[in-house]
């Protein structure tokens, strides 16, 4: 929304009323019409628009109360002060161009019903929602004989999740010199990122009926109860200390299955697992948008305890989830456990965090050189994070694998970042560490926690100051980006912004790096590359866009689906 669809009169505004009353009647037109306007013209008179239509006599009526009116009328009532309501209109619409709101007035717009060019011909809505950028449309260049003396400038509003426009937001004005930016142009881009801020919670009414039901079963403290709907997880403490993670991966899949069935669903929980689950399903409109799911134990055994949940490591995605609830099913036993994964990852985090000890002390390979005294001196008995393992020396690598072999269950966490192949004593470490190790996903294949992260690693403003918030052109082209450095790379950029950006209301995509903000570069796919990307987009096909149940019919996760498609895209 930060570029704009170009105004054709910037270079040719004299001649086109000249050339516009040509047009309308037959006559040759002259050189320099901007072939863009000219289309538009002819588009008009194809449709059979009058060029002297007039406004209606009266309001017509307008659609109905929709999530984006909704999202977008204390936004728009909020801005509609700053605007000179006798010299300007601000005019919401629909994806079909329909009408929503409007407020001030202004030749030919005040009470006008809908802006498609099937309508009025062209305007600034129209080439704004067909481009997906803003755009301005000034004076002759419009077909109406009304709006020869308005200046209008159109952003598209667009959803939070597919980006699809979904209506347009319009200032329109009289006619103010006939070249971008316009005067309100700011504004308008400004008021459509507000909007579209709002959204999300207009599309979250499914988690706010699945909360609902979560509070209502977990009345009482002896019950046990999870909801579910496949993307979100609601689990009391009485549940936590009866559900294991495999547990909750059924009650997942049973939640993933309820929404594309009418059938009454159950769980089969795995073989041991120590207590039964009875399903109820959430609906919202008569769909199925969850379950709740109520735990009971199983022949008087003892619940297994869960750990603590994890507040200060963001991240919701299964990926993330998994590793942290195995990271911490691990630490619970005095064994060692190693962390591994790409740098940049979180694992000194997710180490530090799990361990949280007063007495833990901490040794990098990476800073440290000669680490076999510090390792000789160490009391097993005391928690270690023992930080980059790839980069022991040989002499360090062998003092370890002997004081591990002396006290097997030394609290001792190791984080390793592969690379280079490991020499035979740091191989050995590393055989001995198998069993207990931790894979941390990358950022790219936890696209989705991006945002949750934003706001975790987002500096505290300062007082009076409104905090870091993002447009969506951004958050898309931060979920894109392959984040080669990861969470780290991520909190260097989120900091540098904070820091450095001088302008006011949500950064967007201009203001990110270079290589953030343009996107992986594309690059030609092998023969393998286009089948695997062909059977992807046939299984999306049949499962109609459920990028779940395509993974699942593919054999993959949806993690791996996703990433996938984000390298085939770009």
């Amino acid at each position: 929304m930060t570029t704009t669809e170009p105004s054709p009169a910037v270079h040719a505004r004299p001649p086109l009323r000249v050339a516009r009353e040509r047009f309308l009647s037959g006559r040759p037109l002259p050189d320099g019409v901007p072939e863009e306007v000219l289309a538009a013209w002819r588009r008009a008179r194809f449709f059979g628009v009058p060029h002297d239509l007039r406004e209606p006599a009266a309001d017509p009526p307008r659609p109905a109360e929709s999530p984006l009116l909704g999202a977008a009328r204390p936004v728009l009532e909020r801005i509609a002060p700053a605007l000179d309501a006798s010299r300007s209109v601000l005019l919401l619409t629909d994806a079909r161009l329909r009408v929503l709101w409007t407020s001030g007035k202004a030749p030919g717009l005040a009470r006008c019903p809908g802006l498609s060019e099937q309508q009025v011909g062209h305007n600034s809505a129209a080439l704004a929602l067909r481009g997906r950028r803003r755009a301005e449309v000034h004076g002759p260049e419009h077909f109406l004989d009304v709006w020869q003396d308005v200046s209008a400038v159109s952003v598209p509003v667009l959803a939070p999740k597919s980006g699809q426009a979904i209506g347009t937001l319009t200032i329109a004005s009289h006619l103010c010199g006939g070249r971008p930016p316009h005067p309100q142009a700011a504004l308008a881009e400004a008021a459509a990122a507000a909007v579209e801020a709002e959204l999300p919670a207009r599309s979250g009414q499914p988690e706010q009926v699945l909360l609902d039901a979560y509070l209502r079963a977990a009345r009482g403290e002896d019950r046990a109860v999870a909801a579910l709907d496949g993307r979100n997880r609601l689990i009391n403490a009485a549940a936590e200390r009866l559900a294991t993670p495999e547990v909750l991966r059924v009650l997942e899949r049973t939640a993933l299955a309820a929404r594309h069935t009418d059938a009454p669903v159950t769980a089969e929980l795995p073989a041991g697992a120590g207590c039964g689950a009875r399903i109820d399903l959430v609906r919202q409109e008569g769909a199925v948008v969850g379950i709740v799911a109520v735990l009971e134990p199983r022949g008087g055994e003892t619940p297994r305890p869960r750990p603590r949940p994890l507040p200060r490591l963001a991240g919701s995605s299964l990926p993330w989830r998994y590793a942290v609830e195995r990271a911490a099913g691990l630490v619970r036993s005095p064994e060692p456990v190693l962390f591994t994964g790409e740098r940049g990852t979180g694992k000194t985090a997710l180490a530090r965090e799990l361990l949280a000890a007063g007495d833990l002390q901490m040794i990098d390979a990476a800073e440290d050189e000669g680490l076999e005294g510090d390792l000789a001196a160490w009391a097993a008995g005391s928690p270690l994070i023992l930080r980059h393992a790839e980069r022991l020396t040989q002499p360090a690598v062998a003092t370890l694998n002997s004081l591990l072999d002396e006290h097997p269950d030394a609290r001792l966490l190791v984080t390793h970042s592969p690379g280079t192949p490991p020499g035979p004593c740091l191989q050995r470490l590393l055989d001995k560490l198998a069993a207990r190790t931790v894979v941390l996903p990358p950022l790219r294949e936890r696209a989705e926690d991006i945002r949750e992260l934003l706001s975790a690693l987002a500096p505290r403003p300062a007082p009076g100051s409104p905090p870091l918030t993002w447009t969506l052109d951004a958050l898309r082209a931060l979920e894109q980006h392959p984040w080669p450095g990861n969470v780290t790379e991520l909190a260097h950029v989120v900091q540098a912004l904070a820091e450095h950006r001088r302008l006011s209301g949500p950064v967007r995509r201009a203001e990110l790096p270079d290589t953030v903000r343009e996107g992986p570069a594309a690059r030609p796919l092998s023969p393998m590359e286009h089948a695997e990307r062909a059977a992807i987009l046939e299984a999306l096909h049949r499962h109609g866009g459920n990028k779940s149940r395509a993974a699942a019919a593919l054999g993959i996760g949806r993690a791996t689906l996703y990433r996938k498609l984000r390298e085939y895209e770009g």
